[in-house]
């Protein structure tokens, strides 16, 4: 399993001042804990880990030489440039059931006679960490307009490590038609080419009084 160094944090220092250095502030949160842990982690090694890892991912929070089995729970960003701004840890035991979330990830879209709408990106779920499931991979290929995909369809509601909580009939994608342009025929430009032609002959002369 994956392990994310961490070191405790200074409580003086402000979250902006971190920032501007490449450090982005964090915590860890749990029941099992005494209090929450605040701890930095170095941008590059966040930005790292959120390429392959997601909210819902589980790792080994290691806070100066001491490792927590844990979850990422939460990122915030700012608001207008998207940048690192919080991250969030909880600590869990392996043998204790935890509520969580997994991606959607949509594959197949150039191969299907139509527009996939993705309506749902994660799904709520419980299960013991060592049965977490970062991602599900949806490949829509082959589908049609009009088809309905909901959770119920994924091979993930048939794991019986995993307890659904969100609804099995939630819709998860939908494939609508592409609408085509209406191009113009040959005839019909000429009848509107007559047609301008007629209203200008029609149209009174200057010279009449």
């Amino acid at each position: 399993m994956l392990v994310l160094s961490a070191k405790k944090r200074d409580s003086s220092l402000k979250g902006k001042q971190l920032r501007r250095e490449g450090i982005i502030p964090a915590v860890l949160y749990g029941k099992h804990l005494d209090e929450s842990i605040p701890v930095t982690l170095t941008q590059g090694d966040i930005e790292l880990f959120l390429k392959s890892h997601s909210v819902g991912s589980k790792l080994h929070l290691d806070i100066d030489g001491k490792q927590y089995l844990s979850i990422l729970k939460d990122i915030t960003r700012t608001p207008v440039k998207g940048s690192l701004e919080h991250i969030s840890f909880q600590a869990v035991k392996a043998d204790e059931m935890i509520k969580t979330v997994l991606q959607i990830r949509i594959t197949g879209k150039e191969r299907v006679d139509g527009i996939v709408l993705q309506i749902l990106d994660e799904i709520q779920y419980r299960a013991l960490p060592a049965n977490f499931v970062d991602s599900v991979e949806l490949n829509v290929e082959g589908a049609n307009a009009g088809d309905t995909i909901t959770i119920a369809d994924l091979e993930i509601s048939k794991n019986a490590d995993i307890e659904l909580l969100s609804p099995l009939d939630a819709v998860v994608a939908t494939v609508t038609a592409r609408k085509e342009l209406v191009i113009e025929t040959e005839e019909a430009e000429a009848e509107d080419e007559e047609a301008e032609e007629s209203a200008e002959s029609a149209e009174p002369s200057g010279d009449e009084h």
